[in-house]
């Protein structure tokens, strides 16, 4: 377990205020990083392509409403002492048993959508690598991270992504040369004719699924326990979705500078390798290489990021039905669970490559991702109000009416995937 200074020695002045925040980033940044995937960035950048910058500000809120709920589970997490899992175990055993059959499902469809569009990317990037064969050994590499099972060494790799992504994702923007005034004009909420669907996919696209209930193991493993810590833990949410919002808003900048004049879209990360030559050629072969390597860090970063997340979840959830008292393994990477969890998500949805199909499996991950959040949501309005919870650190009106929009929001968003397939 990694260890921090205490919360009160953070409130003192320490030097720079930059120097504080870099202190306090960690956990937020993983999320920001296993949060933005290949299919995020698509549908920023569509967005762009369609409707140019007029709907950045369904990034905020999308972003908004996946900090609400991210803040629930830190805030119980600190508050209480275990997992937000014991606390619905406790209400419901039914929200256990539908995420660990969730849980199982989705890391294989996880699986499969990720190798896919690993495989895609570095096609994308080398031609002379088969799809298949790059996403063999991605997937390898990026279970040999997990399999060292050491936090400190896990947050350092994610928020190398996170550098290398703002690098990337946000230099290619900017070589754009947007237009700060439009920019500032999609802040304004507006919905475009035919611009329901790009609103949703944008909002709902923003962050993980249940992979958010690994926020709250991530914060013990920084060694943030007890209320004391919700304060640092709040401000690390801000960090962490604020470069959400910025990675999104860039890829939705690129969108509009260089797809909207002609019309065109990508439909996925197929189509990345006839998106990145006549964008070099605009506007220079830098700016290729800085458009694909965000693509990659992204795709990458979602892989390490997402499989530690899912299988932190299953390793409670097993812990759960096994009946023991303490939250979690004290080395949870390194647990049996834990690792066959990943083995699972690995190893087997690797045959789904041979289907060619990885366009089908990212739309049924997404239709899944769809499936568990208003779940998600509506087990939180009911944990954040309950007599569980200190009644200081319970939902006040805000917090609540946010959670509201947010399940409103996504059960909206639910019926468009489920619609769609």
């Amino acid at each position: 377990m990694q260890t921090k200074t205490s919360p009160d020695q953070l409130g003192q002045p320490q030097g720079s205020r930059l120097r504080r925040i870099v202190n306090v980033a960690g956990p937020g940044l993983i999320v920001a990083a296993a949060g933005v995937g290949a299919g995020d960035l698509i549908a920023s950048l569509n967005s762009g392509a369609s409707y140019g910058l007029a709907l950045a500000w369904a990034v905020v809120v999308g972003c908004f409403i996946k900090f609400i709920v991210t803040e629930c589970i830190g805030r119980w997490s600190l508050a209480t002492g275990i997992s937000p899992l014991r606390g619905f175990h406790k209400l419901n055993k039914a929200f256990t048993t539908y995420f660990g059959i969730y849980s199982v499902i989705l890391g294989f469809f996880y699986g499969a959508a990720i190798a896919g569009a690993l495989g895609l990317t570095i096609n994308a990037m080398f031609p002379s690598v088969d799809v298949k064969l790059g996403a063999v050994v991605a997937v390898l590499l990026g279970m040999a991270i997990l399999w060292i099972g050491k936090y400190a060494s896990f947050e350092k790799i994610m928020a190398f992504f996170v550098a290398v992504m703002f690098i990337s994702i946000v230099g290619a923007a900017v070589l754009t040369r947007p237009d700060i005034g439009i920019l500032a004009g999609g802040l304004t909420p507006r919905v475009p004719d035919g611009g329901t669907f790009y609103v949703l996919g944008i909002m709902g696209g923003v962050g993980m699924s249940i992979g958010l209930l690994s926020y709250g193991y991530w914060l013990r493993d920084r060694g943030w326990t007890g209320p004391g810590w919700i304060g640092s833990m709040r401000l690390d949410l801000i960090i962490g979705y604020g470069m959400t919002f910025i990675f999104m808003l860039a890829m939705m900048i690129v969108g509009a500078a260089f797809l909207q004049n002609g019309g065109t879209g990508v439909s996925g990360l197929s189509d990345l390798k006839q998106l990145a030559e006549p964008f070099g050629e605009q506007f220079g072969e830098p700016a290729k290489w800085l458009l694909l390597i965000g693509m990659f860090s992204a795709v990458f970063s979602s892989l390490i990021g997402g499989y530690n997340a899912l299988a932190n979840v299953f390793n409670d959830i097993v812990n759960i039905f096994r009946g023991t008292t303490h939250e979690r393994d004290e080395n949870a990477a390194r647990s049996i669970p834990f690792r066959a969890y990943i083995v699972w998500m690995c190893i087997p949805p690797l045959s789904m490559l041979f289907l060619d199909k990885p366009v089908t499996l990212v739309l049924i991950y997404a239709a899944m991702g769809a499936l568990l959040m208003p779940v998600l949501i509506g087990g939180l309005l009911w944990l954040m109000n309950s007599k569980g919870l200190d009644k200081k650190h319970r939902n006040g009106i805000a917090m609540n009416t946010s959670l509201v929009l947010g399940l409103v929001m996504f059960v909206a968003l639910a019926a468009n995937e489920l619609s769609s397939l």
